[in-house]
């Protein structure tokens, strides 16, 4: 039997040790790849199963009918000896003998089936118990990997708003900056302007003294003037 030549090594594998011996990042596959292949496994007990069970039943009907036969011959022999042939009664423990040989061969063979069923049976129960186990392992895991990669976009998201703001706040240094630059040539240009209107009125008076100067200057001219005519 093919699968009955792996029943050691299937009925040792153990998806735990398997795991602990994986890297995280490779836990899925290997998890898929221990399903995959024990589906195979399953597949292969079910087929060789029927053959298993129905040597099993054959091995047992065999036995049934040797021992059915070994009587008979038994009470064959028994009547020849009563009817006084001893020839007879040879041969009917002749073919009882020959009878209990095939009966010790076909329990041996019927063993050996019985050994063959309950190792299926065993194969049954250990992959069907493996498959779920590492389904229901599989489904935590990819919960688990989800979870992590949401973290992991989370963590992503939050370093892109973390830069953001840092950029943010380096244009509101340099905001800062330019508008402190735009003051003082605000306050610059003001002072400017109250200098220039400072000037303009001090012009302005300067020539209004000019003017009040040259009147004066005209005014005595004439006095002087109308003195010297007047004889004065």
């Amino acid at each position: 039997m093919g699968i009955l030549s792996r029943f050691a090594d299937i009925m040792s594998a153990n998806i735990n040790s398997l795991l602990e011996k994986a890297e995280a990042k490779n836990a899925d596959i290997i998890l898929e790849e221990y399903i995959r292949k024990a589906r195979q496994n399953l597949d292969e007990v079910k087929a060789e199963t029927a053959g298993v069970i129905a040597d099993e039943m054959a091995a047992a009907r065999k036995i049934t009918d040797l021992d059915s036969e070994i009587v008979k011959l038994a009470k064959y022999a028994e009547q020849a000896v009563l009817a006084g042939n001893d020839e007879d009664a040879k041969k009917f423990l002749e073919g009882k003998a020959n009878a209990a040989a095939k009966k010790a061969d076909a329990e041996n063979a019927y063993a050996q089936a019985k050994v063959n069923s309950d190792r299926m049976r065993q194969l049954t129960k250990k992959l069907v118990g493996d498959i779920g186990d590492a389904q229901n392992k599989l489904t935590e895991l990819k919960s688990k990997l989800a979870v992590a990669e949401q973290s992991e976009k989370m963590a992503e998201l939050s370093e892109k708003i973390s830069s953001m703001a840092g950029g943010v706040s380096d244009y509101d240094h340099l905001a800062d900056a330019v508008q402190k630059r735009i003051d003082s040539i605000d306050a610059k240009a003001s002072l400017n302007k109250e200098l220039d209107e400072n000037y303009d009125i001090n012009t302005l008076m300067d020539k209004y003294n000019v003017s009040a100067d040259a009147t004066a200057t005209t005014v005595d001219a004439e006095l002087a003037a109308l003195k010297s005519q007047l004889g004065k």
